[in-house]
C-alpha cells in the first residue's frame, strides 16, 4: 500500500514541476520585478516607485475606466444572452432541442482570431456589412467610423459576438437547467406556473450560483482583455480603448519597461481578485 502511495506521488513530480515553472515563478518574478526598474538585460531596485508613478499616470487611469465599462457592458449582455439561450434550449421539447444545442457550440470551433478579423471587417466604414446595411435599409445617417471613433470605439468592441451566446457561459447555464430536479418543475407546471413565471421565481433562484459562477468568470477573462482590442484598435483612437493588458504590453515590448509592466499585472491581479470577492459576497446577499 505505501509504495503505491509513493508510486502515486512520484508520478505527480513532474506536474508540480511544470506548475512550478510556467505558473508560480512567473508570478512570484512579476512581483518582484514589479519593485525594480526592469529591462530584462539589468535590474535595479526601486521600492514602490512603479506603484506611485502608475497612480500618477492618466493612460492607466483611462485603461482601467475603460475595462470597467468594457466588464459591465459585456457581464449585462454575455449573462443575459446565455440565460436567454439556455432556457430555450431547455424548454424546446423535441428532437431539435440537440440540434440547437450542437449550433450554439460551434463556434467555439472557430479560431478567436478569426472571430475577431471578421468583426473588424463588419465594423469597416466603406465596405463593412454593418454600414452597407444602414445604408440599404435608408438609416445612412446612423452610420459611423464605429472602430474610428472615440464615442463608439469601445461599445463597438464591447459589442463583438452580437448577438453574445458565449458558448462556455451558456453550457454553464444549460447544464445547470438539466440538472434540476424534475419533480419542482413538474409541481410547478400542476401549481399553473406558467413558463415565464417558473423561470423567474424557480429556475433563476436555483441556478443562481452558476450565474454568479459566469460572472466571475466573465470579470477574470475581459479583464484580461488583449486580443480584440489588439486586433480592433490598438487601443486607438487616442486613449478610447486602451485596456490595463494592452498597456502592459506597450509598456513591456513598445517601452521596454518590463519593471512597470509587471506593476501593472499585479495591480491588475488585485483588482480582478476584489472584483471576484465583490460579486461573491453580493451572491451571499442575494440568496439570503
Amino acid at each position: 500500500m505505501r509504495k503505491k502511495r509513493y508510486g502515486f506521488i512520484f508520478f505527480l513530480i513532474p506536474i508540480f514541476l511544470l506548475l512550478v515553472v510556467f505558473r508560480y515563478y512567473p508570478l512570484f518574478s512579476a512581483v518582484y520585478h514589479s519593485f525594480t526598474t526592469w529591462n530584462v538585460i539589468s535590474s535595479k531596485f526601486v521600492g514602490f516607485q512603479n506603484y506611485v508613478l502608475l497612480f500618477k499616470d492618466n493612460l492607466f487611469i483611462a485603461s482601467l475606466r475603460n475595462i470597467f465599462i468594457y466588464i459591465l457592458v459585456s457581464i449585462i449582455i454575455i449573462t443575459v444572452m446565455a440565460i436567454i439561450g439556455a432556457e430555450l434550449i431547455f424548454n424546446l421539447r423535441s428532437k431539435l432541442s440537440a440540434f440547437w444545442k450542437y449550433l450554439f457550440v460551434v463556434p467555439m470551433i472557430v479560431p478567436y482570431t478569426v472571430f475577431i478579423l471578421i468583426w473588424k471587417f463588419i465594423y469597416n466604414p466603406y465596405l463593412g456589412i454593418l454600414n452597407g446595411s444602414l445604408n440599404l435599409i435608408g438609416l445612412s445617417s446612423l452610420t459611423q467610423p464605429w472602430l474610428g471613433s472615440p464615442q463608439t470605439a469601445l461599445y463597438a468592441v464591447a459589442f463583438v459576438g452580437f448577438p453574445f451566446f458565449s458558448t462556455a457561459q451558456f453550457l454553464v447555464i444549460l447544464s445547470s437547467l438539466q440538472n434540476l430536479d424534475r419533480s419542482i418543475l413538474e409541481s410547478a407546471k400542476l401549481d399553473g406556473a406558467t413558463t415565464l413565471k417558473r423561470v423567474f421565481k424557480i429556475d433563476l433562484p436555483l441556478i443562481m450560483d452558476k450565474i454568479v459562477l459566469i460572472i466571475i468568470l466573465t470579470i477574470i477573462w475581459n479583464f484580461q482583455a488583449f486580443t480584440n482590442f489588439y486586433l480592433l484598435t490598438f487601443g486607438g483612437p487616442g486613449s478610447s480603448t486602451l485596456v490595463p493588458g494592452l498597456y502592459l504590453y506597450q509598456m513591456a515590448f513598445e517601452n521596454n519597461s518590463m519593471g512597470y509592466a509587471c506593476a501593472i499585472g499585479v495591480i491588475m491581479a488585485i483588482i480582478a481578485l476584489i472584483l471576484v470577492f465583490i460579486t461573491q459576497k453580493i451572491e451571499q446577499l442575494i440568496i439570503k
